[in-house]
């Protein structure tokens, strides 16, 4: 550092050293064990394929290329620099210059890994049609599946749906920057514009590893299982198989913003701060709780996924105001007017991106995104946006049999206009003892907010497409009186 320049770096270690799991309590599909007839050696009776290695390995549970079945291995070398400088260009403290960037690691969520005790012989989802109300098994000819206890003997039923996780998961990681420049203005002021950005890597995703093929002339929804890659195949091996979600690394994202923001620090009484953001997020869809659901990505079509954010704000405003009344010589109006405190937030954002939705599935596979529609219009919203009428129907159609729609996360929804007030005062009773009042008002215009677009806002066949039909809280105004002693 010097007397207009201060500069920080660092790195920091993060090793990740994942703890151990019970052997046999996770599973994993292998497509060249199955191609090879390979069966596991926890569960005898488990399909050809599945694998149930621990988190960390075993040799008893080998791949179908005879390497060691691993989720995830110690990692050492995992090393996170940053480096950050702060410049003052006048040397007078009057404008700074900031600059930062580094590598921030995040651990797998293995939360996720809640899902794998739906996967037989861990958890088995039985249904049972008309059965005899008085023993439901036997009278079908079934055995009382109660209690469940795996053992390697376990059974397990044809078309059983599985979460598998790739072994050797990566753990994902972020590259972040940032760029400032802040300037005083005059005695009381401060303005500043900064830009952010981001890139994230191995983000948790996942992809259908027994996909339905669509069979032109022989497709429909009462099919899918008869359809699907493991049983075409192997007839008989493959109708143990199901829906089989493949959890893994290869989701990214990326985010750049501007924010530019002004404040005022208390004087004579009045506090003001305010912001304005212009950003963007694109990442892939789906990719932000794996484990969790009934359809994934259909093999091959990641990019297709790619979209905006659901959580992209393209722009957010936001203002809040302080202000504090004097204190009066004159005991009357001091009484009446002073130490009174009113307060104001003000926050406007444009709206969330979302897909419209066909409402069938096209593709006949059930994969996530099969009932996404079609936008054949540039400009697939009305000619008078309104909360009765904010897409153009025409400028969607429902895809041909077997095609996938467009446009993931490409429709943006109604945005977003919050004004709240406060005014409160403590008045002083005795030396320890005072009484606060408080009047507050949110939404004090009482502007129709409506919520974040919802099914039947954007799938084709509702009778509701494209209107709005419920809203964020009306207005509301609340008093509260407070003793304190």
């Amino acid at each position: 550092a010097n007397n207009n320049l201060t500069v920080n770096a660092g790195i920091r270690w993060e090793p990740f050293l994942p703890g151990w799991e019970a052997h046999g309590q996770t599973a994993h599909f292998d497509q060249a064990a199955f191609d090879k007839g390979i069966r596991s050696t926890v569960f005898k009776n488990a399909p050809v394929g599945l694998q149930f290695p621990p988190l960390r390995g075993s040799n008893e549970e080998r791949s179908g290329d005879g390497r060691t079945n691993k989720y995830h291995n110690n990692s050492w070398v995992r090393f996170a620099p940053r480096l950050g400088l702060a410049f003052d260009p006048g040397g007078d403290g009057l404008m700074t210059i900031r600059a930062g960037g580094g590598v921030f690691f995040d651990y797998p969520h293995l939360w996720t890994y809640s899902a794998q005790g739906n996967n037989a012989p861990f958890g088995n989802l039985l249904q049972i049609f008309r059965p005899s109300l008085d023993d439901p098994y036997t009278s079908l000819g079934l055995p009382n599946p109660f209690p469940l206890y795996p053992n390697p003997d376990s059974q397990f039923a044809d078309f059983g749906s599985y979460n598998s996780y790739r072994t050797n998961h990566q753990g994902p990681y972020v590259y972040q920057w940032n760029l400032s420049i802040q300037r005083q203005i005059g005695t009381d002021w401060l303005a500043s514009g900064s830009y952010l950005g981001n890139s994230v890597k191995h983000l948790l995703g996942d992809t259908e590893h027994n996909p339905a093929i669509y069979i032109p002339g022989d497709s429909s929804t009462a099919n899918i299982q008869q359809r699907r890659k493991l049983i075409l195949q192997n007839p008989v091996e493959g109708r143990k198989y199901g829906y089989i979600q493949d959890v893994e690394d290869g989701g990214t994202s990326n985010y750049h913003g501007m924010l530019l923001s002004i404040q005022r620090r208390r004087a004579r009484g009045l506090t003001v701060q305010g912001n304005y953001t212009w950003s963007h997020c694109i990442g892939d869809e789906g990719d932000s709780q794996p484990g969790i659901g009934t359809s994934a990505i259909y093999p091959g079509r990641r990019w297709w996924t790619r979209g905006n954010c659901d959580g992209d704000r393209r722009h957010v405003v936001n203002m809040s105001t302080v202000y504090e009344t004097p204190q009066f010589a004159n005991r009357a109006a001091q009484v009446l007017g002073g130490g009174w405190r009113i307060s104001g937030i003000v926050r406007l954002q444009s709206g969330p991106y979302f897909s419209v939705l066909s409402g069938t599935d096209t593709t006949f596979t059930n994969s996530q995104g099969s009932t996404r529609a079609n936008q054949v219009l540039a400009n697939p919203y009305a000619a008078n946006k309104s909360i009765d009428q904010w897409l153009d129907r025409a400028a969607f159609a429902v895809p041909a049999p077997g095609e996938f729609g467009n446009g993931a996360n490409s429709i943006q929804g109604p945005g977003r206009i919050q004004v709240d007030m406060g005014l409160t005062r403590t008045f002083r009773v005795r030396e320890n003892h005072s009484v606060e009042f408080r009047a507050e008002a949110f939404n004090l215009p009482n502007h129709l907010n409506p919520s974040n677009p919802g099914a039947a806002f954007f799938t084709l066949n509702s009778q509701t497409f494209g209107k709005t039909i419920t809203a964020e809280d009306p207005r509301i105004i609340q008093f509260a009186l407070k003793y304190v002693f």
